[in-house]
């Protein structure tokens, strides 16, 4: 099962590579939206505001990344995988790569907007924040891959993507929000755990809901 997995794994990275525009894309979209909001604001004084107009970026990013997950395989692809591996190993392949994808953008989206904007509101508490970035780019991946896999079962693709997993996504920016605010308020990283555990804990179980539910969406 992890040997498929694995090589599912590999075929999502071949076939992302082989569109390179798309992936560039993406990328130049978190750069450029960065870039802007260093022109409309230079610098960014309050904390909250800072915190929030980064959130907003990954966020978007996501959607622009994982939620056409579905959108763009080929049906030929489709019906081989369909007859030749089960359908728990995609999705699993398929959060696994998306995640690792949402948190490469995520350090790329941060690392620019620390350059662009400053990082004053988390001086000392970089690490802190990061794992909270990658716990948060960990849950859009899971959220919108399941997402993705029930868009793509109708005409209206990956608008359905948006319609649905915005609302569904408020529990994890609650808990990524109380996360870093605590960080940037001071807490350590220690007495701030919980936060962290529920936001992982959540992400698990929309990854393992994904799991049990994918394989009937497979059969359609």
């Amino acid at each position: 099962m992890l040997n498929r997995i694995f090589f599912l794994i590999r075929h999502e990275a071949r076939l992302e590579f082989r569109q390179q525009h798309t992936l560039v894309g993406i990328g130049l979209f978190a750069l450029s939206t960065v870039y802007l909001c260093y022109q409309a604001f230079e610098s960014l004084e309050d904390e909250i505001t800072w915190n929030a107009l980064l959130w907003v970026i990954v966020l978007f990013t996501a959607f622009s990344a994982v939620g056409k997950s579905f959108q763009t395989q080929e049906r030929g692809i489709r019906l081989y995988l369909y007859y030749t591996i089960k359908p728990q190993e995609y999705i699993l392949a398929k959060v696994f790569y998306n995640s690792f994808l949402m948190m490469l953008l995520g350090l790329v989206a941060f690392g620019s907007y620390a350059l662009f904007l400053g990082s004053t509101p988390i001086d000392g508490k970089e690490l802190s924040f990061i794992l909270g970035l990658l716990g948060g780019c960990f849950g859009f991946a899971t959220l919108l891959t399941l997402i993705s896999a029930i868009a793509s079962q109708s005409e209206t693709g990956i608008g359905l993507t948006a319609v649905l997993g915005l609302p569904i996504a408020i529990p994890l920016i609650i808990l990524i929000n109380n996360y870093n605010k605590q960080i940037i308020a001071g807490l350590p990283l220690e007495e701030n755990l919980i936060n962290l555990s529920f936001l992982l804990v959540l992400s698990i179980a929309i990854g393992v809901l994904s799991y049990l539910l994918f394989p009937y969406l497979w059969r359609d």
